[in-house]
């Protein structure tokens, strides 16, 4: 059997294994994608990781200021409150950059 009659039956056995293969385009082209956007995914994951350790120290440096309990408590609740709001401002950062990076369907 010729390599086109093998090419073709494989062809025609992908196709109907899996109608409408082309997401298949869109997942081999992924990685490709990513490595080329490479440098901005870590530059924005670094950054990430430095906004984050910076405002843990902050919180230390405050924490270790307080005078009481109560002083404290708040200023864990304020942590807590600001970290959270960053943390989902950093994960719709990193979806966005990553989305970006990948072709669209």
């Amino acid at each position: 059997m010729s390599d086109a009659k093998i090419e073709g039956k494989a062809k025609a056995l992908t196709d109907a294994a899996l109608p409408g293969s082309a997401w298949l385009k869109t997942v081999s082209e992924s990685p490709s994608a990513l490595y080329s956007n490479f440098n901005n995914i870590y530059h924005e994951g670094f950054g990430m990781v430095a906004r984050t350790l910076q405002m843990q120290a902050d919180f230390a440096m405050k924490l270790a200021a307080c005078k009481g309990p109560a002083e404290a408590l708040a200023c864990q609740i304020d942590f807590l409150r600001s970290a959270s709001a960053t943390y989902a401002e950093e994960a719709r950062r990193g979806f966005q950059s990553l989305r970006s990076a990948l072709p669209s369907a």
